[in-house]
C-alpha cells in the first residue's frame, strides 16, 4: 500500500562520517549517508 506522498525531493545529503577521527565500518559496508527530504500528502 502506498503512503500517498507526492512531490518527494531530497534536499540535502552528506557522508555523515566524513572527518571522523576513527573510520567507521558502516560506511564501507552499507554506504551510510545522511539525507533530508520533503514531500507532501494531499488532503483526501
Amino acid at each position: 500500500m502506498a503512503a500517498g506522498f507526492e512531490g518527494f525531493e531530497i534536499t540535502w545529503k552528506k557522508d555523515v562520517f566524513e572527518g571522523a577521527a576513527v573510520p567507521r565500518k558502516e560506511v564501507s559496508y552499507f554506504g551510510t549517508r545522511g539525507v533530508n527530504f520533503r514531500a507532501y500528502k494531499p488532503e483526501a
